[in-house]
């Protein structure tokens, strides 16, 4: 009975530093930062940017909740944000609710990669038809994948952003035509635990 003891004592003393290194970095946190929104032509919007390098530039602020198992990560997030774009026309611009559920992988303690699915709700914007004011034309479905750097409690990652399919959008007050596109982002953020070990 006393070697039954001795065993449980040693499973517990081996086990709770691993459940703690395990714990170590999950916590709630805040996260903002900035988001160029892109056509997907990169050489072309490349060269918008140089002509005019905020026309594009929207922001993002919102919370994160990191729940980490060893190197193996879950991150929810739940996010504000604004996207502008230039027309020959005007600005289109749309603001909406994106909720991102990533998994990542931290890489020699420092680094991190990351993706996965992420829910947009459409809050206001000024492109798309009347009609899409339904529910299920508001609710977009798209992805998330990047790269960070974590130091502590403080992170700045960037990730590439974009939807499955495509959005019959109005420019009738912009282009003065129908059009389809599709959601696409560059997205950099700083983000900063604030709960948790």
């Amino acid at each position: 009975m006393a070697k039954l003891n001795y065993l449980f004592i040693l499973v517990f003393v081996i086990i709770t530093p691993l459940q703690l290194h395990a714990q170590q970095g999950s916590g709630l946190g805040l996260k903002f930062g900035t988001n160029y929104n892109t056509s997907g032509k990169y050489f072309k919007d490349a060269g918008q940017v140089w002509k005019e390098p905020f026309g594009n530039v929207g922001y993002h602020a919102g919370l994160f909740y990191t729940m980490n198992s060893y190197d193996i990560y879950l991150r929810p997030e739940a996010v504000f944000t604004e996207t502008r774009f230039q027309t020959v026309n005007g600005e289109a611009f749309t603001q909406r609710i994106d909720v991102p559920v990533l998994v990542g992988i931290r890489l020699f303690k420092l680094l991190t990669a990351f993706g996965g699915p992420s829910v947009h709700y459409t809050l206001e914007d000024n492109f798309l038809p009347s009609q899409s004011a339904e529910f299920n034309k508001r609710l977009r479905l798209g992805y998330q994948f990047g790269f960070g750097v974590a130091i502590g409690p403080v992170g700045l990652d960037l990730r590439y952003e974009r939807e499955f399919n495509d959005q019959r959008i109005n420019l009738d007050r912009i282009l003065g035509a129908d059009k389809s596109f599709r959601s696409e982002q560059i997205v950099l953020a700083l983000s900063l635990r604030v709960f948790g070990p």
